[in-house]
């Protein structure tokens, strides 16, 4: 008897290759470790670039103009633009898998993908009502109204034509059940990991356990890493580091991303600029390990690819009880903290880690053990058996 031929499998998303600066490079990293693990095809990417996507500029383009003297955002959410590139790239994947790594797939894929014997799934990092809800304020206040109205619209169509929908966390998850009406036996759970490639941190775990707790009179290390700094909690944790070197306790901040220059001035501050993993990888690693513990303080977050990394290094991390964070915790090893955390209670928190270094090395231990956990290797496989 013959064994039946595996179908290829595409992962499709809006991903600018490994830019953190759009979809935080999950597709692109995700995509990355699945190919090599034989798990995908390959990835088909709907983000315009260079002369080929003039079309897409030219639309996007009229479409902002169209919405009156002050143009309008929110193009990348609408048919003009999913429908373009799907049109002429759909027939790549005809008679396959698709896993979409963005929440809409777009009226003319839902119009064709049963001609065209594709079998859709979604792994997303959150739905459109969390992202237009929780990030309002921060990163979607422009956005055009009518845009998102139809975008949900065709978000649900997508959910309910797929076979499986993925999301990066519970909460996400509880969302498809409560806006979208997803069947619970549909969902499924696969926290993300971090956007570093695999084979930069080969020998990673077979290093020797973590250095033991802090030397007397060595500095407690707190590391961030953002280009959204106010969303992200920086202010917070930089007004911690301050009272707490006023009270003569020896620690200091570490910054990757952007960075207020009054917080990049003051005491106990290194701030490192915006380090482009595609270039300088090897020094983004370097200072990461350097760290003792990483902290973001999100006001608003669907995953926290940041902390992924702090874990994937086995530096345990504080963070806020927002978004996806508490199943990203769970991956490894950390802190959670309320949400409107102030800075005296980050400070006094810092303060109890330092008195106490038992505590602070039992989390480097349990953070080591599990860097594993942060890798698109265990995402992938979980992945694989999903849609297996």
């Amino acid at each position: 008897m013959t064994a039946p031929v595996a179908r290829r499998s595409y992962l499709v998303g809006c991903d600018s290759k490994n830019d953190t600066r759009v979809f935080s490079g999950i597709t692109y990293h995700l995509a990355l470790q699945g190919v090599q693990d034989g798990v995908l095809t390959a990835m088909l990417n709907l983000y315009p670039r260079g002369i080929g996507g003039w079309g897409t500029y030219a639309r996007a383009g009229w479409w902002k103009l169209r919405g009156g003297i002050h143009g309008r955002h929110g193009f990348i959410f609408t048919d003009e633009f999913l429908d373009g590139d799907r049109k002429r790239r759909l027939s790549e994947v005809r008679g396959s898998v698709v896993i979409n790594n963005f929440q809409l797939f777009g009226s003319h894929f839902l119009r064709s993908y049963r001609a065209l014997d594709i079998t859709p799934y979604a792994y997303i990092d959150g739905t459109l009502s969390e992202y237009f809800g929780t990030y309002r304020g921060y990163d979607t206040p422009r956005f055009d109204e009518k845009a998102i109205s139809q975008a949900l619209a065709i978000e649900r169509d997508g959910y309910g034509a797929c076979r499986k929908v993925v999301a990066m966390s519970k909460r996400s998850a509880a969302d498809l059940v409560r806006h979208y009406d997803v069947p619970q036996n549909k969902i499924h759970v696969v926290p993300p990991a971090a956007n570093i490639p695999e084979q930069l941190l080969e020998g990673l775990e077979r290093e020797q356990r973590p250095p033991n707790r802090l030397p007397t009179g060595k500095s407690l290390v707190v590391g961030f890493i953002g280009i959204y700094p106010e969303r992200k909690g920086l202010p917070t944790i930089a007004r911690a580091i301050r009272l707490l070197r006023q009270t003569g306790y020896p620690v200091s901040l570490h910054v990757i991303g952007k960075c207020p220059a009054e917080i990049a001035r003051q005491n106990g501050v290194t701030y490192f600029g915006m380090i482009d993993k595609r270039l300088d990888i090897g020094r983004f690693i370097e200072i990461v390990r350097g760290v003792d513990i990483g902290c973001m303080l999100s006001r608003a977050e669907l995953t926290g690819i940041a902390l992924l990394e702090f874990l994937r290094m086995g530096v345990p991390v504080i963070a806020t009880n927002v978004g996806g964070i508490p199943d990203i915790i769970d991956l490894g090893a950390g802190v959670l903290v309320p949400p409107a955390v102030s800075a005296e209670e980050l400070a006094q928190l810092l303060a109890r880690i330092i008195d106490e270094p038992n505590r602070l090395q039992a989390l480097r231990e349990t953070a080591w053990r599990r860097q594993y956990n942060a890798s698109w290797r265990r995402a992938v496989q979980e992945l694989k058996e999903i849609v297996s």
